[in-house]
């Protein structure tokens, strides 16, 4: 088995891309630009580095944003002056305190001194306990909380490569404030089961190895062995080591490779998804700053359903002559999938446009499209195995879709719209299960 790379590349340039297209609307529409301010204590190289490439990421999105430079020994009472002055300051939404710190300067009081609607690192125990409260992942997105970022950018990668949480079972290594606890509780807003393990975890390669979903969050170079991963399981390393090979992360990626289903590189994998949430983190911040509330008049969403067949493309005003009732119509089952992607696309193209509705978007537009897109597969396949596998994820697409509709943000007036494709999924999920049933026993 040759695990599938988890591009956190790739991921991290679309969240880029979606903030830049938000940004320019918010700022045609409302006169907002996000604003972010750094404070840099010392000279660390690293934190240097950090530093320099949020900066550009902000330029490269239309941000505005402040660097303040302070000398290592600079007092703690004047950090946290800069950080009460930024607080007050109407062009800054997101403050960002370059970890780590030197010595004389207590971390959490740095922390707490910003405001939480400033805390665009999501480490303030207000949003900490937003979050930690929320009954659901739903409920998070929904609220658009300001979360922690490497975890956040975790969850967000599972979510865009199609991985399933709910009632798998997740391992998190390692406990800190910054890292394994907020993963773990992001987890099980997901309805994971999650269990923390640590360096005093008797019997850790035994405990990993139950994981679905592994997570390394420790710090130690290559500390993850191929032993410690159960086969097919999906590893997430976080961690960043310096090493004399270069850059390694908490996973022996070579080794881990050769077992996992799908894992993070490093770099490239979930380090790389860190400065993006920031970036989207200050933009929701800057988004709440007006008491201006409409929501944006227009958002294509990025995600499409499969394009048409030529089949699907003759399609004609007699055959589809009452779009209202779904349910009277006798259609062929791929054209009738293939309806309801194209009805599901037209609604979210007329429903407010924010970020939680927008990643809600992603999901309703990816599950409509592939209900049909599996069905037609599986007439092609050449096996009964392989057609009632295909059918099952299409009644699977069906029930993803209805889930994703109920969570929808709509006026009123679309609610009738709403009901009648929630209904028309319930139908498919029905059809499809009748499929999967008369296959099986035949």
């Amino acid at each position: 088995m040759t695990a599938i790379i988890i591009d956190g590349k790739a991921v991290s340039q679309e969240i880029k891309d979606e903030v830049k297209s938000f940004t320019q609307k918010l700022k045609q529409e409302r006169g907002i630009t996000p604003g972010l301010a750094f404070i840099l204590i010392g000279d660390n190289p690293a934190s240097q580095v950090y530093v320099k490439n949020k900066a550009k990421a902000c330029e490269l999105l239309g941000f505005y944003s402040v660097t303040e430079k302070m000398p290592v020994d600079t007092p703690e009472e004047k950090v946290l002056a800069k950080i009460d002055e930024f607080n007050h300051d109407k062009r800054v939404h997101g403050i960002l305190v370059q970890m780590p710190l030197p010595k004389q300067i207590d971390e959490y009081r740095v922390i707490e001194a910003i405001h939480p609607s400033k805390d665009v690192d999501g480490l303030h125990p207000f949003n900490i306990g937003q979050f930690t409260q929320a009954k659901s992942w739903d409920e998070i997105i929904r609220k658009n909380l300001l979360l922690p970022c490497t975890p956040y950018g975790m969850m967000i990668l599972l979510e865009r490569y199609g991985i399933e949480v709910s009632g798998k079972r997740a391992v998190v290594v390692g406990r800190s404030n910054l890292g394994g606890k907020p993963t773990a509780a992001l987890l099980l807003s997901k309805n994971a089961t999650v269990t923390v393990a640590h360096s005093k975890t008797e019997n850790l390669p035994e405990v990993c190895r139950e994981a679905d979903i592994l997570v390394a969050v420790i710090g130690k170079a290559n500390f993850i062995r191929k032993n410690f991963i159960k086969p097919g399981a999906v590893v997430l390393d976080v961690g960043i080591n310096r090493t004399s090979d270069g850059l390694v992360g908490d996973v022996d990626f070579e080794e881990a490779r050769e077992v996992a289903g799908w894992i993070t590189p490093v770099p490239g994998g979930v380090g790389a998804m860190t400065i993006s949430m920031l970036m989207r983190n200050t933009y929701v911040a800057a988004s709440r700053t007006s008491e201006k509330t409409e929501s944006f008049k227009s958002q294509t969403p990025s995600s499409k359903p499969p394009a048409a067949n030529s089949k699907h493309e003759t399609l004609n005003s007699k055959q589809i002559q009452n779009t209202n009732d779904l349910s009277t119509r006798k259609f062929d089952l791929e054209d009738r999938t293939f309806l309801f992607s194209k009805r599901v696309l037209e609604f979210v193209n007329a429903v407010p446009k924010d970020f939680a509705n927008n990643e809600i978007i992603k999901q309703v537009v990816r599950s409509a499209g592939s209900i049909g897109a599996n069905y037609i597969e599986a007439n092609e396949s050449l096996s009964k195995k392989d057609f009632i596998m295909r059918a099952k994820i299409s009644r699977k697409e069906a029930k993803e879709a209805r889930y994703w509709l109920r969570l929808i943000k709509c006026s009123s007036a679309q609610e009738e719209e709403r009901n009648a494709l929630i209904q028309e999924a319930t139908e498919l999920m029905k059809i499809f299960g009748a499929i999967i049933t008369k296959s099986t026993k035949e």
